[in-house]
C-alpha cells in the first residue's frame, strides 16, 4: 500500500468520525494551548525581570570598591592581589591589571574620585560663579557610553587631555553667584513643564580651574590662594551627561579626563608638601563579556579582598522564583496534555473496535503489518498535530488580548525605555509554536501507539468473523 494511499485513509476514518475526533482534538487544544500561554507568561515575567534589574543598574557590571587603608598591592604567581602591611589591597592600577585578566572581562571603567576642596572652581565672566559642593572624578571618557552614560548636550573629543571636562545634568546648579544675595539657584519645576535654567549655560562658558594652596589660611570669603599660573586650568565643557540618578556622577558631579585627574592630584599634594599620598581608585566598573560569567567575575574580585557588587545575586533570587511558578503552572498544563492523551488512547481503542472487520480484510488482502500500523499512529499524530496547531493559533490571540489590557489590569505596565513600548506580559516566540506543534504531535504518537500494536495482533480469520 502506497503511503499516500494510507494518508487517504487516515484522512476518510477520521471524518466519518468527525464528532469523536473533534472532542479528542478539542482536548490537545486545551492542553497545548494551557501550556504555551503558561510558558509565555514566564517568558514575560522573565523580560519584566530583566527590564526592572536594568533599571536599577547593568546586569552585565560588576562594581568594585576600594578600601580606604594604605598599602601596596602585591600580585602573587597564582594572579591573586594581596595587601604586603596585611591590609585590604587598594584598588591601584596593579589590582586593576589584575582585574583586566580574569576571564569574561572585556572592559573596566575607574573613577578617581578628587576632594572638591583641593581645588577652586569658577565660570562666567571675571570668575563670578563659583562651584560649591561639587564632586570631581577622573574617568576614561571613551568607556562612557559602554557603561550607559549618555551625552544630551555637545559631544565628546577624541581626546580629553587638560582641555576639556564634562558635567553632570545638574552641576551647574552646584555653582553659586559671588555677587548676588541669593547665592544659589536650583532646578524646580515651575508648572508650566519648564524648569528654572541655572546662572549659566555649561557649553557657552569657559571653566576655570586652580589647584588650592592650602597650607596658608583662607580669606574671609573661605577661598584658599591658588598655587600660582602653572597651577591653574582653563577648560572648556565638551558635553553634558544625560540625567540617571541610577549613575549619580550624571547629575551633579563633573568628569576630568584620568591622565589629567592624576596630574591635578599630584599637582596639589606637591604645592601642599603631601608625601605617600593614595592614588588608588574610588572603585571600578567591570563589563563582563557573557553574562553567565558575571557572578564567577564577581567572586574572583571578591577573593582577591575587595568588596563587589553586581545585579547576578538579585537576577538569580528572582529567576528562581519565576522558574517555580513557571514549573507549577506548567505541571499544571501538564496534567490537560495528559488528558488530552488519554483521550486519543480512548479514540483509537474505539476506532479499533469499530474497524475489526476492515483491519481483517486487509489482512487477507495481503495488505503489510507495518501499513496498517501505520495508518493508526498516523491518525493518532493527526490528531495531536491539529491540537497543536489550532492551539497556538489560539494562545497567540489569548496572548495578544493579555498584552493588550492585561498590563495594565494587573500593575505591570512598564515602557522599555524610551521606545514608548511597553513591556510584555505574555512573549510566544516562534520557536515555543513548533516545540508545541511538535510535542502535541509526539503525544499523539505515543498515545496511538499501544493502540496500534493492538490493532497488528488482531487474527485475519477472527477479524472478518467479527459483526
Amino acid at each position: 500500500m502506497k503511503f499516500f494511499d494510507i494518508i487517504g485513509m487516515c484522512f476518510k476514518n477520521l471524518w466519518r468520525r468527525k464528532l469523536r475526533t473533534l472532542l479528542t482534538v478539542l482536548g490537545v487544544v486545551i492542553g497545548s494551548c494551557a501550556i504555551i500561554v503558561m510558558i509565555s507568561l514566564g517568558l514575560g515575567s522573565n523580560a519584566a525581570l530583566e527590564y526592572s534589574l536594568k533599571q536599577m543598574g547593568d546586569l552585565n557590571v560588576v562594581t568594585v570598591y576600594g578600601n580606604n587603608n594604605g598599602g601596596g598591592v602585591v600580585v602573587d604567581a597564582s594572579g591573586s592581589s594581596k595587601n604586603a602591611s596585611g591590609a585590604p589591597p587598594k584598588l591601584d592600577d596593579a589590582a586593576l591589571e589584575t582585574i583586566k585578566a580574569l576571564d569574561g572581562v572585556e572592559v573596566v571603567f575607574p573613577k578617581l574620585r578628587l576632594d572638591s576642596n583641593m581645588f577652586s572652581i569658577y565660570a562666567g565672566k571675571n570668575n563670578r560663579y563659583k562651584a560649591q559642593w561639587i564632586e570631581i572624578y577622573g574617568v576614561f571618557p571613551e568607556e562612557l557610553e559602554k557603561f550607559g552614560y549618555k551625552i544630551d548636550q555637545g559631544q565628546l573629543p577624541a581626546e580629553m587631555g587638560n582641555k576639556y571636562i564634562i558635567f553632570g545634568s545638574q552641576a551647574a546648579y552646584q555653582f553659586a553667584d559671588t555677587k548676588r544675595k541669593n547665592r544659589m539657584v536650583w532646578k524646580e519645576d515651575k508648572g508650566d513643564g519648564t524648569f528654572t535654567e541655572p546662572f549659566f549655560k555649561p557649553l557657552e562658558e569657559t571653566i576655570f580651574l586652580a589647584v588650592n594652596n592650602t597650607k596658608k589660611d583662607p580669606d574671609s570669603n573661605g577661598n584658599y590662594q591658588s598655587g600660582g599660573r602653572s597651577y591653574e586650568h582653563k577648560l572648556k565643557v565638551a558635553a553634558v551627561l544625560k540625567e540617571d540618578y541610577n549613575k549619580y556622577e550624571s547629575v551633579n558631579a563633573i568628569m576630568l579626563d584620568m591622565g589629567f585627574a592624576k596630574q591635578l592630584l599630584a599637582d596639589y599634594n606637591r604645592l601642599n608638601g603631601i608625601k605617600n599620598y593614595d592614588t588608588s581608585y574610588t572603585e571600578v566598573a567591570i563589563w563582563v563579556k557573557d553574562l553567565n560569567k558575571v557572578g564567577s567575575v564577581q567572586d574572583a574580585v571578591t577573593e582577591m579582598g575587595f568588596q563587589a557588587y553586581s545585579m547576578d545575586s538579585i537576577r538569580d533570587q528572582l529567576q528562581g522564583q519565576v522558574v517555580k511558578q513557571q514549573m507549577l503552572l506548567g505541571g499544571l498544563a501538564a496534567i490537560s496534555l495528559f488528558v488530552a492523551a488519554i483521550g486519543i488512547t480512548n479514540t483509537m481503542i474505539m476506532s479499533i473496535y469499530e474497524r475489526t472487520k476492515e483491519i481483517g480484510v486487509m489482512k487477507v488482502l495481503g495488505c503489510f503489518i507495518s501499513n496498517i500500523r501505520q495508518m493508526f499512529l498516523i491518525e493518532a499524530g493527526f490528531i495531536g498535530f491539529i491540537g497543536g496547531v489550532i492551539g497556538s493559533i489560539i494562545s497567540i490571540i489569548i496572548s495578544i488580548v493579555l498584552n493588550a489590557v492585561g498590563g495594565g489590569a494587573i500593575g505591570v505596565d512598564m515602557y522599555f525605555g524610551d521606545t514608548g513600548k511597553s513591556v510584555p506580559i505574555s512573549i510566544i516566540p516562534f520557536w515555543l509554536i513548533l516545540l508545541a506543534i511538535a510535542f502535541s504531535t509526539l503525544i499523539g504518537l505515543v498515545s496511538g501507539f499501544s493502540p496500534a500494536n493492538r490493532a497488528v495482533k488482531i487474527s485475519a480469520l477472527e477479524a472478518i468473523k467479527n459483526e
